[in-house]
């Protein structure tokens, strides 16, 4: 048992570092994060980097640039397919170890097919949020997006964009990754492997909100059955014994969750991940959640973070500044709401092309509307 609380307790600080370190590292700093960035994403690729050219000479590390870049810098689709690694195997362990249980005293069997039903959906889902397009800015629908959306001259301001050789409408912003500016951007998710934006946000919510859904039922489902088996072997009445001493113990939940770990340790181990999961998503929902509810979005988020930052080193005069600063984009609850769930359509229709069989119309409207000025001039003569 001190193995599985060694690897969970391993799991913690790994993963708690990682998190600190990407989010608190910087070059430059004498923070514990600032000294983990610097030895884990400076001084270690360096010596890595020097070996691999000692060992297969100076190719390697060309080789080793060129895979961080496209891992790191590119769109590419390794998250995706780690995602339905972890979704699907998932998903598979949960039938393997959690279905021989249903049905049981508590638990219907139907809960097989609504958790098919479920998993499904989250599938469904996260491919409509990968493959929609987000709202890809072009010349054919920039002028209608700079209509729709006008620049605030505090958080957006008239520009253009170098890359897509466009104006930049409010609320836009280019994405390095697609390479491509997209409307209304809130952020580039790597789960999607693709922007979310004005013509995708509705689907990045079901993606978040589906998935909190199947966490928190999986995790109701082996609780129910853990709970299941504790009262059909009546556990917390039982007598455990020592095997090397022959000494006897009354039950204690200590003793129950560790006979579970051991005998059912699958199936705990499905109710841990979902309830960490679930928790871990219930509050990333929300927060989008409150976003859509304030009219803003998380790219705009650290604009104004940004401006009032610069506001409050200007003093007094800067603090009465932010007083006066205004979210224009946010036009209420419902209305935000609906900009979100039923979107402006992004993308410009192509034009028709003209009919095989109809007469063509020679020369310019303008030359059309002289020839009619014309003969107009000519019955009055």
């Amino acid at each position: 048992m001190s193995v599985f609380y060694w690897t969970i307790a391993g799991y913690i600080v790994v993963g708690g570092g990682g998190v600190g370190v990407f989010l608190w590292g910087k070059e430059h700093g004498n923070s514990i994060f600032d000294r983990l960035y610097r030895i884990f994403c400076m001084h270690i690729p360096r010596l890595l980097k020097k070996g691999l050219e000692k060992c297969f000479g100076k190719r390697a590390p060309a080789c080793l640039d060129a895979a961080w870049v496209y891992v790191c810098y590119t769109s590419n689709p390794l998250v995706q397919i780690f995602y339905l690694l972890v979704v699907v195997g998932g998903y598979a362990t949960f039938v393997s170890y959690s279905h021989p249980h249903l049905p049981n005293r508590f638990i219907g069997n139907v809960h097989k097919y609504i958790g098919f039903i479920i998993f499904s959906v989250c599938l469904a889902v996260w491919w409509r949020a990968c493959t929609t397009d987000p709202g890809t800015v072009t010349p054919e629908n920039v002028e209608k997006l700079c209509d729709v959306w006008k620049w605030d001259e505090m958080i957006f301001h008239m520009g253009h964009c170098r890359s897509c050789d466009l104006i930049k409408p409010a609320r836009s912003k280019h994405c390095s990754l697609c390479q491509r500016c997209v409307a209304r951007f809130d952020h580039h998710c790597i789960w999607i492997n693709n922007c979310v934006g004005v013509g995708n946000h509705r689907y990045f919510l079901g993606f978040l909100g589906i998935h909190l859904v199947i966490c928190f039922y999986g995790f109701g489902l082996t609780a129910t059955i853990l709970y299941e088996i504790i009262v059909a072997k009546d556990l917390f009445s039982a007598i455990f014994v020592r095997p090397d001493t022959k000494e006897r113990f009354t039950a204690t939940k200590l003793m129950v969750g560790q006979y579970l770990l051991a005998t059912e340790g699958m199936v705990v181990f499905i109710c841990v991940l979902c309830c960490i999961m679930g928790i871990v998503l219930f509050g990333f929902f929300g927060w989008h959640l409150y976003l859509v509810k304030a009219g803003t979005t998380t790219n705009e988020l650290s604009k104004w973070s940004y401006l009032k930052m610069c506001l409050k080193h200007e003093g007094e005069e800067g603090k009465e500044k932010i007083k006066l600063l205004d979210n224009e984009y946010n036009k209420g609850l419902f209305a935000n709401f609906r900009e979100v769930l039923f979107p402006m359509e992004v993308t410009a229709a192509p034009a028709e092309k003209p009919k095989a069989n109809a007469p063509q119309q020679n020369g310019t409207q303008k030359e059309q509307k002289e020839g009619k000025s014309r003969k107009k001039a000519k019955k009055s003569d």
